[in-house]
């Protein structure tokens, strides 16, 4: 997978999305203009009659004959210049605010899209089994993608098997599965449909996805609004319920009048829904394909995606939703959420048949009998978690080499994610899923060894905060130093989830408490500058309304200063020596397809923290192109020596992060730089 490329590729398929909108619209104003112009003018012109059953019913036949017997008389005569620009005017306003509602509702990220399909949170230490091994599963495939662990959610009314992941970027995406996902797939199976999700979460399809989602609202929302009338109910049915149960039917009584009106905007949105689906298949399709395969990749074991696949094939339902908003949330599920339709062009994913055969050659298209899982199911996976923890005991004994691993980005990356969630201290692992466990553990990171600052730090807390979290942070602290090094950064991205929930209020005086503990000794090192990056960068979205950076530059002149102090800092870090330093900033700059004097070190005052964090700013403006020249660039750069220290890896973790580039897909693309060099040279 080249990460920068899905990126340029989900970049540019925004004006794609744009096109669609426009065309659709257009098809969908001239033919709602025919429907009603026809019934009016019908209806305006028909002689009286006595019979109200009349007065209805031969108007409708005379305006069939006229269809039937002259279509070139009837366009003639139905087209109305000041009528179409009056019935024009409606119609567009209505899009245009049901695009504008949905895209302003969906600005807080997925966790909108997860409720508004009747989504529960799952809590961050959850008792049920089933949720407790999803919540295990996403953070170990958080960890080992180097992406923030996302808000999980379940669709408790719904009894199928799909999944879906929605969300702007990293810091706001929400992860959901159906009840049936926890009940029927065991655990590789369900690793490998979120493995699926975090696909499309790497290859920044979600953000797409949000787009379209909002855009294409404005020609759907009557369908989903005459739903809900018709239904009175945004929820989906429970499993047995029906519109003749007793305490359902006199809830329906007072909602008659309200049906035919439910029945007509069905009516009337039905006719844009063909082409809402048509746009959703023509951008989403491709890219279900490009997840299987990144899903089967990732988790190196075929028979998880392929098994999950069938148990839906096997359902009578599959993946059906039965809540009312599915359709317009339906490019976002693993399989289609409905009925697939008459024409395979108005489907958002392709056939079921077709992706099971691609990753199992051997399907037959009969698909099993699918029940729920055994009792005992959770406590064998549960054991099978510890033996994993053991048998990969020595990955927690060194830290990994950022440039060596590069390309085992699959199972290797997954078990090692497995090996650090449950080497964690058992204190350490409860404490991050709660939001003021999670501040002690964060607090614990940032005190210092040395004993004055270590108490100036503590003052620090004493005075902003309890003294219940000041005595949790010091039971923790000691667990907390035993925590390994290249298992520090993973511990911050356990705790994202319980920080998102801390108020609005609390986290203000969190951030200030980071803040101070960090300055206490008055410098900043590269673990602080790392943990405050990754902090703020995926919580301050939660807290507060910011847009995500605009591709600004496309060229990569204007950006050779910023160029300049990240190599000149990386170049320099824990390097004594002039002559290695120089040697390695020549070797960044190398990649970046520059004249040799282009770029010139500099002083380390010119590099520092804040310089680096200035330059940052103005590169993460840039397109994502020209990020992976400069974080191939960096790494380049520190891998002169042809080793990555920690140090190291904590700037470039720090670095991938401020440009939106989760860590794994950065190595992969230093792996891909590798071959490129070596296949031209």
């Amino acid at each position: 997978m080249d990460f920068f490329a899905q990126q340029e590729r989900a970049r540019r398929q925004t004006k794609l999305l744009m096109i669609y909108f426009v065309l659709s619209v257009a098809v969908v104003v001239s033919l709602i203009y025919l429907v009603l112009a026809s019934l009016i003018l019908t209806y305006r012109e028909s002689p009286s009659y006595r019979s109200g059953t009349l007065a209805v019913v031969v108007p409708l036949f005379d305006l069939a004959g006229r269809v039937l017997t002259a279509p070139g008389h009837f366009l003639a005569w139905v087209w109305r210049p000041q009528l179409f620009l009056y019935l024009a005017f409606w119609v567009l306003l209505s899009i245009f605010l049901g695009s504008f509602y949905k895209i302003r509702r969906l600005a807080r990220g997925g966790a909108v899209v997860a409720e508004l399909l009747g989504g529960r949170r799952v809590e961050s230490n959850p008792g049920e089994p089933g949720e407790r091994k999803l919540r295990h599963v996403v953070e170990e495939m958080s960890i080992a993608s180097g992406t923030p662990v996302p808000e999980i959610y379940v669709l408790d009314h719904e009894r199928g098997i799909n999944t879906f992941a929605a969300g702007h970027t990293n810091s706001d995406i929400a992860i959901g599965v159906t009840r049936g996902c926890l009940n029927l797939l065991t655990r590789d199976e369900l690793q490998a449909a979120i493995a699926h999700e975090f696909s499309h979460i790497l290859n920044g399809d979600t953000r797409m996805n949000m787009r379209l989602m909002g855009v294409m609202h404005g020609i759907l929302w009557p369908v989903i609004v005459g739903r809900v009338l018709i239904r009175g109910t945004n929820r989906p049915a429970e499993p047995g319920e029906s519109i003749l149960d007793e305490e359902v039917f006199s809830a329906t009584m007072w909602r008659l009048p309200l049906l035919p009106i439910g029945a007509a905007l069905i009516g009337l949105g039905s006719i844009g829904l063909p082409f809402v689906r048509l746009a959703k298949s023509a951008i989403c399709r491709e890219r279900e394909w490009l997840a299987d395969a990144e899903a089967v990749q990732f988790t190196r074991n075929p028979a998880g995606l392929a098994g999950a696949l069938k148990k839906i094939g096997g359902l009578a339902r599959r993946g059906l939703l039965l809540t009312p908003q599915a359709e317009t949330a339906s490019h976002l599920y693993l399989v289609n959420s409905s009925v697939a339709p008459f024409l395979y062009s108005l489907s958002t994913h392709p056939l079921l048949e077709k992706r099971i055969i691609a990753i199992d050659a051997t399907f037959d298209g009969q698909f099993p009998h699918v029940a729920m899982l055994p009792a005992t199911q959770f406590e064998r996976e549960r054991l099978y978690e510890f033996a994993v923890a053991e048998a990969l005991a020595f990955e927690r004994k060194r830290p990994g080499d950022l440039v060596s691993e590069a390309g085992n980005l699959t199972i290797e990356r997954l078990r090692a994610a497995s090996a650090i969630r449950l080497g964690l201290p058992e204190s350490v692992s409860r404490a991050v899923r709660e939001p003021a466990g999670a501040m002690s553990v964060i607090y614990a990171l940032l005190l210092a060894e040395d004993a004055e600052t270590r108490n100036a730090q503590l003052e620090i807390l004493r005075a902003h905060s309890d003294s219940e979290a000041l005595q949790k942070t010091l039971e923790l602290l000691s667990d907390v130093r035993s925590v390994e090094g290249h298992s520090k950064l993973p511990v911050i991205d356990l705790a994202l989830p319980a920080l998102r929930h801390l108020g609005t209020r609390r986290y203000e005086q969190f951030a200030q408490d980071v803040r101070e503990l960090i300055e206490a000794d008055r410098a900043i090192d590269l673990f602080e500058y790392t943990l405050q990056m990754i902090l703020f960068r995926h919580l301050r979205p939660c807290y507060e309304t910011l847009r995500p950076p605009d591709v600004v530059y496309t060229k990569l002149n204007p950006l050779l200063t910023e160029c300049a102090i990240l190599l000149s800092a990386l170049a320099q870090l824990d390097q004594d020596d002039p002559v290695q330093a120089r040697a390695a900033f020549r070797n960044g700059a190398m990649r970046l397809d520059l004249p040799a004097d282009e770029l010139q070190l500099l002083s380390r005052d010119a590099c520092n923290l804040a310089h680096i964090d200035t330059a940052l700013d103005r590169l993460a403006q840039a397109a994502p192109a020209l990020r992976r020249e400069i974080l191939l660039a960096s790494a380049w750069t520190v891998a002169t020596d042809e080793r990555v220290e920690n140090r190291e890896a904590e700037l470039l973790r720090a670095i991938a992060d401020a440009l939106g580039c989760p860590v794994p897909p950065f190595v992969q693309a230093i792996e891909n730089g590798r071959q490129e060099l070596a296949s031209n040279t």
